[in-house]
């Protein structure tokens, strides 16, 4: 049985930070999904009459995603524009573009749209890809020394390359699934045509101090996973939150 922990030195970093976990199976990654589509291009429409509305003049301006950017920066020295997190890059594309970016794959499709909709940052790994690897999936500190990641876009020879002093990073063992927290993945546990089984995880940063339940925000994010996967997929999930004040940082998958 896989196991998902939140570090000690991270919670202690992130005391406003919730994770939100949804696992489900059963999921159907092959064949288009034009629910999906029809679903991600109007979350785009709506977001971006959101901005127009707010006069967000940017992805920038959002006040999630500025919450993103000011946090990392304070507590890790997190340069946003080099390591923008990922809700920050998909609201510039739909910014720019107006309309759905090029479909990957229906799951991804899928969580791209939560992070448009919510301002969060939003992803998944394969799960029975964590369950088969050694050791627990951690959100940690880098390990400088021996952590070591290979860039998804990387060429099948590529060699692993070495991660920054104290990035937040999600790990198996001294291999980096993901840096800079929400930032840029590996090839380990990457969800596929072939995933079937599968964990999403939303770091839902609060502005106001939690308290020891779910912030009104994470339950929303939990509640979108758990409804678009009933609706798009017809699977039945389960839902787990993470985080210093709900007092729980470990969870199985």
């Amino acid at each position: 049985m896989a196991t998902f922990k939140i570090a000690n030195e991270v919670a202690e970093l992130l005391p406003k930070m919730q994770v939100v976990v949804v696992t489900a199976k059963g999921l159907e990654n092959r064949t288009a999904n034009p629910k999906i589509a029809s679903h991600v291009q109007a979350v785009v429409a709506k977001t971006v009459d959101m901005f127009a509305a707010n006069n967000y003049s940017n992805a920038q301006s959002h006040p999630r995603v500025a919450l993103y950017r000011n946090t990392l920066k304070a507590v890790a020295n997190v340069s946003s524009k080099k390591f923008p997190q990922s809700n920050e890059s998909l609201l510039k594309r739909v910014l720019k573009e107006k309309q759905a970016g090029r479909p990957i794959s229906p799951i991804v499709d899928f969580y791209n749209s939560i992070s448009i909709e919510h301002a969060v940052t939003a992803g998944a790994f394969d799960l029975l890809e964590l369950r088969t690897a050694n050791g627990p999936l951690e959100l940690r500190l880098a390990d400088f020394e021996q952590d070591v990641f290979v860039p998804l876009d990387a060429a099948s020879d590529a060699q692993p390359g070495k991660v920054d002093k104290g990035e937040i990073l999600y790990a198996q063992g001294n291999t980096v699934l993901t840096r800079h927290m929400a930032w840029r993945k590996s090839k380990q546990a990457l969800v596929t045509d072939d995933s079937t089984e599968v964990m999403f995880m939303s770091e839902v940063f609060n502005e106001a101090e939690p308290g020891p339940e779910p912030t009104a925000l994470a339950q929303a994010i939990a509640e979108s996973l758990q409804d678009g996967l009933q609706e798009f997929f017809g699977v039945e999930s389960t839902a787990a939150f993470l985080g210093k004040s709900l007092e729980k940082l470990e969870i199985s998958l």
